[in-house]
């Protein structure tokens, strides 16, 4: 069972990888660049599905919100400078 949700989520990231490509195409790729969100993806499902930093000391919860806070403020700065 493991195997083929890798599997499919690979297929997901790639056609996620191509529509970017066509996008940036469009769009222009420093606007396409906004849809790059692995990473908060990522810790979202970590932190608020799968309770992966459940234990973790204080200083992880202030890493964690230095993240998003500079992810967000990179994807504010992207979108500013399309203008």
């Amino acid at each position: 069972g493991g195997r083929w949700l890798a599997l499919l989520s690979g297929v997901v990231c790639a056609i996620g990888n191509a529509a970017q490509f066509v996008g940036g195409d469009m769009a222009g790729f420093a606007s396409a660049d906004l849809v790059q969100a692995f990473p908060i993806v990522g810790t979202v499902w970590g932190v608020a599905c799968l309770g992966e930093f459940r234990k973790a000391s204080s200083r992880v919860y202030v890493l964690l919100a230095a993240m998003y806070g500079a992810f967000l403020s990179a994807v504010a700065l992207l979108a500013w400078s399309v203008r």
